[in-house]
């Protein structure tokens, strides 16, 4: 057989012995069906994992920590940032990041904190260098954040200061979501 007596049809190939043997024909609709049947295939797959997914607990507990540690951030500068010229708007930040025996010390002393703050004559402004969640109960709607912040102190007429704070915040979950329910100074061993 020479090179122009070979067959053109590329549906026969050499098969075991030397024979020829046919592939079988695919119809476009049979192709069509198969691709359609692995489509529904992949996503019953896809769609069970997102189901999975969605009721996946870990994935739930995780966008809470993510949730309080925003709010904790939030609480952290509002608590710390006041400008004498403004005190009134400070202090509704502060009753507004707040919840309940820590709300109400606000409340009582809003008071003799406006006349401190005004008679200082200095603005505070806080950034926050790093926060982590210490502890998570979703179920109880508590949780503590340790914060890091340094907070910029600008008396009037003098040079800004800085000073670094670490603070543990304990917040708690309310209907307008996680408010700061206690403050306190986190210590070094040293101090």
């Amino acid at each position: 057989m020479t090179v122009l007596d070979r067959p053109t049809d590329n549906s026969t190939k050499p098969g075991p012995g030397g024979l020829g043997r046919r592939l079988p024909a695919v119809s476009p609709v049979t192709a069509l069906v198969a691709l359609v049947a692995l489509a529904a295939v992949a996503a019953l797959f896809f769609g069970a994992r997102w189901v999975l997914a969605l009721n996946d607990e870990g994935i739930e507990l995780a966008a809470d920590r993510e949730t309080v540690l925003m709010d904790a951030r939030q609480a952290a500068i509002n608590l710390n940032s006041l400008d004498y010229r403004n005190v009134a708007a400070g202090l509704d930040l502060w009753e507004q990041t707040s919840t309940g025996a820590l709300l109400e010390e606000f409340r009582a002393n809003r008071g003799e904190y406006e006349q401190v703050v005004t008679e200082a004559r200095r603005v505070t402004v806080a950034t926050v260098q790093d926060a982590a969640v210490a502890e998570l109960d979703v179920r109880a709607g508590i949780a503590r954040v340790l914060v890091g912040l340094d907070v910029e102190v600008r008396p009037e007429g003098q040079d800004p200061v800085v000073t670094r704070q670490r603070l543990q915040l304990e917040m708690t979950r309310t209907a307008e979501g996680w408010r700061a329910s206690r403050v306190a100074p986190v210590r070094t061993p040293s101090s």
